[in-house]
């Protein structure tokens, strides 16, 4: 990776951890409370990780943007007219807590009595893996709460931060490869000494096995359609007519580490997933899908494609697209090169960019049968160098 780059992947690095730890050092009754920021129904645990994100990335680098779902306010201020990706400013697109729903029931549950201990404490004598996936679903590793961070630089994904709440595992996907480590306990002295160059010694790589899927593994399929709009979303789209609601293998996902579905993590012990899908959901549930999807390449070969959804006539939430064609898409075109930008001067119009919707198809390579699906509907596949 460039200096630059390097630079910035530590502050996002350190910037999770440092969401991680202030959850784990704050009791039950803070965490649960409503707090009045952001649009206004927050709880403590969406608040507390996105201010101290906000306020790591904005010490570092006064003059990038920072996008989130909760609170923009500086935005028109900075916000780049020009779709020429050389005059772009370094973007990064933060999800401070996926997952709300289901942390909050696992902290009512934790806490229990102890509503006024540092969650850090409770769980110092449990086994925290364990009870998240006897409250909802295994691996803990995919399904439990994350915070993320996604860098865009000039138009181009340049890294991506995910950091497992409950497994205590981070996850960095950027031009040196992709990589797991687990973390040392939150309230060790070793935890601010912890950047991209030790997560690459000490980690391992993480992979995304190319498998030779038999039918009913390769139209098993990842998923959000847990309110209102996103089924009629998907069977309106008619794209996938052959699947019935048994090939959903999860309704409720969480957004930025569904990637991981495509891994080891789940491929190497659970049923095989096929495919995972935006369907039509906010852009900081799945951008952070784009650096895996662009670093996964093993030996020169891509392990992992993208297609762009477009319908003919798609349905709206809140008033935005779910499904953008090319001139609403944010991915752009660089004919010279065969590749493809985001081109972020398509977020100005949005009161807050991360309202943008897509609809997005991520496929292992070797599965035959997404593929021609995705391209004799021509689809758009999108090309990430």
């Amino acid at each position: 990776m460039h200096g630059i780059e390097t630079a910035y992947c530590d502050v996002c690095i350190q910037a999770v951890i440092a969401a991680w730890r202030s959850i784990y050092e704050a009791p039950a009754s803070e965490l649960l409370s409503k707090v009045p920021y952001g649009k206004g129904d927050t709880l403590g645990f969406d608040a507390i990780p996105e201010i101290v994100i906000q306020e790591r990335l904005k010490k570092f680098d006064p003059h990038s943007i920072l996008i989130t779902e909760e609170l923009n306010t500086d935005r028109l201020q900075s916000w780049p007219t020009s779709p020429e990706p050389i005059q772009q400013p370094l973007v990064s697109f933060a999800d401070p807590t996926d997952r709300s729903k289901y942390l909050k029931k696992f902290l009512e549950h934790i806490s229990n009595d102890q509503a006024t201990e540092p969650i850090g404490k409770i769980l110092k004598s449990q086994q925290t893996v364990k009870i998240w996936e006897e409250l909802f679903e295994p691996p803990g590793s995919i399904t439990g709460a994350t915070s993320a961070i996604t860098c865009l630089r000039k138009g181009v994904i340049i890294f991506s931060v995910i950091l497992n709440y409950i497994s205590q595992t981070i996850y960095v996907a950027c031009r040196s490869g992709i990589f797991m480590m687990q973390l040392p306990d939150f309230d060790s002295d070793d935890i601010d000494n912890i950047f991209l160059d030790r997560i690459m010694k000490n980690g391992q790589n993480l992979q995304f096995p190319q498998i030779k899927y038999s039918t009913d593994d390769a139209k098993s399929f990842v998923t959000f359609v847990g309110k209102t709009g996103y089924n009629e979303n998907l069977e309106d789209s008619l794209i996938f007519t052959n699947l019935d609601g048994k090939k959903i293998h999860h309704r409720e996902p969480g957004g930025p580490a569904r990637i991981l579905y495509l891994s080891e993590l789940q491929q190497s012990q659970f049923n095989h997933i096929g495919f995972i899908l935006a369907n039509g959901e906010k852009i900081g549930e799945w951008i952070h899908w784009l650096a895996f999807v662009k670093f996964s390449h093993a030996g020169g070969s891509e392990n992992l494609k993208i297609f762009e959804i477009s319908l003919d006539r798609p349905w709206t939430k809140d008033g935005v697209l779910m499904s953008t064609s090319l001139p609403y898409s944010m991915f752009r075109d660089d004919k010279v090169n065969g590749v493809n930008f985001l081109d972020i001067s398509r977020l100005r119009p949005f009161d807050n960019p991360s309202k943008f919707r897509s609809m997005l198809v991520v496929t292992p390579a070797s599965n035959e049968r997404m593929l021609f699906t995705m391209r004799q509907r021509d689809f758009r596949e999108i090309i990430l160098k």
